[in-house]
């Protein structure tokens, strides 16, 4: 959308939040986008229009939230709005955002500064990583979409697609990119060979809906889900790395709804074959939907739930920004290995060590409050 204020509320609670919702009050202007740290629930970065990067520590309680984080920091640097923020999947600290001339950044969330800067010259529609956090995608309103390396943007890849509004998305663990947008009145997606993407190996028509499309894609499970703001049903698909995409079925709504989003897979619940757990946002309300597939046995069913990211970072942001990567850190949901380790780099950022010591001033000066009353 056009962007708005951002409410935060502790997931799960239900019932009408009406007007007096909490919102998170960081920006001069309308919030963009935003997008949670993938290694620390409490932490969320937002773009905004008033072209700044904001990076907000919650309180771990969400309950407790009151409108002010626990600390905020407002990274300075691009010159019109921001239009995406994207946190990097492997490496610690590291995001990625884009503003609506086209201008680039990559930030050192933990130092505060801007790290890389490239320049594109046109508004972007979308941003997204590759699952190691090596590569980024961004499609631009010149119908074009460049795939690069922001450690190296003179080698990125440009090609046109013929979609003014489009999506990009990764399936990189198939070989394979995916485009999708508007063309001829509908909604279509394309995949690519990720070694020669000049030309699509597939071409599917997805719906007639005018709306911008929007994806979800489960590296897990390799499944793809595809819907359209103001449409009324999300399809899903299963990818072959030859490029096939074989539908399976199709969520279907009453009314149309202005976006979704799928939470991380940890959170399924196996015991029901929950392969994905999604919100689907509507004009007046955010719905759960969760895509289940029916089995009787109850026990764990491993070709549904292969490892999934574990939530923790594979490496430090200054090993990524010397040229080191890696692949996600993942975890078994088999209830029966819960208890191995699952490595990784440890989080401790920054901004959590401020709130920290903060709390820590803030007890120090009661304890001698009740000194000084004796």
């Amino acid at each position: 959308g056009g962007g708005g204020p951002c409410v935060v509320l502790p997931y799960g609670k239900v019932g009408r939040v009406g007007m007096g919702a909490t919102k998170l009050n960081v920006h001069t202007a309308k919030t963009a986008d935003f997008e949670f740290n993938p290694f620390a629930a409490n932490v969320v970065a937002t773009a905004s229009e008033d072209c700044m990067v904001g990076i907000s520590v919650l309180p771990e309680n969400p309950e407790e939230f009151k409108g002010t984080p626990v600390s905020n920091t407002l990274l300075e640097g691009h010159q019109k709005k921001v239009d995406f923020v994207r946190w990097n999947p492997s490496a610690n600290g590291i995001l990625a955002t884009i503003a609506h001339d086209g201008g680039a950044k990559i930030w050192d969330v933990e130092e505060g500064k801007e790290s890389l800067e490239v320049d594109f010259g046109w508004a972007p529609s979308s941003l997204s990583w590759n699952t190691d956090g090596s590569m980024l995608t961004t499609a631009l309103s010149n119908k074009k979409s460049v795939l690069w390396d922001p450690r190296a943007p003179s080698a990125a890849y440009t090609f046109s697609t013929g979609f003014g509004s489009a999506i990009g998305t990764f399936h990189d663990n198939i070989g394979l990119f995916g485009i999708g947008g508007s063309k001829m009145g509908c909604h279509e997606y394309h995949l690519f060979d990720l070694k020669k993407p000049g030309e699509p190996i597939t071409e599917f028509e997805v719906d007639d809906n005018a709306g911008m499309l929007q994806s979800h894609y489960d590296p897990d499970t390799k499944m793809l889900y595809l819907g359209s703001k103001g449409g009324s049903q999300v399809k899903y698909f299963e990818l072959e790395k030859s490029g096939k995409m074989h539908k399976l079925s199709l969520y279907s709504m009453k009314t149309g709804i202005k976006g979704f989003f799928f939470l991380p897979k940890r959170m399924c619940d196996w015991k029901q074959c929950m392969i994905s757990k999604s919100l689907m946002l509507f004009r007046d309300k955010i719905e759960p939907v969760d895509f289940i597939v029916p089995r009787k046995s109850q026990l764990f069913q491993k070709d549904l739930f292969p490892p999934t990211k574990a939530g923790v970072p594979s490496l430090d942001g200054t090993s990524w920004l010397g040229g080191e990567n890696k692949a996600p850190v993942l975890k078994s949901l088999d209830p029966k290995k819960k208890d191995e380790g699952v490595g990784g780099v440890k989080v401790i950022t920054k901004a959590s060590l401020i709130a920290e010591n903060k709390k820590l001033k803030a007890r120090i000066a009661e304890l001698e409050a009740k000194l000084a009353a004796k």
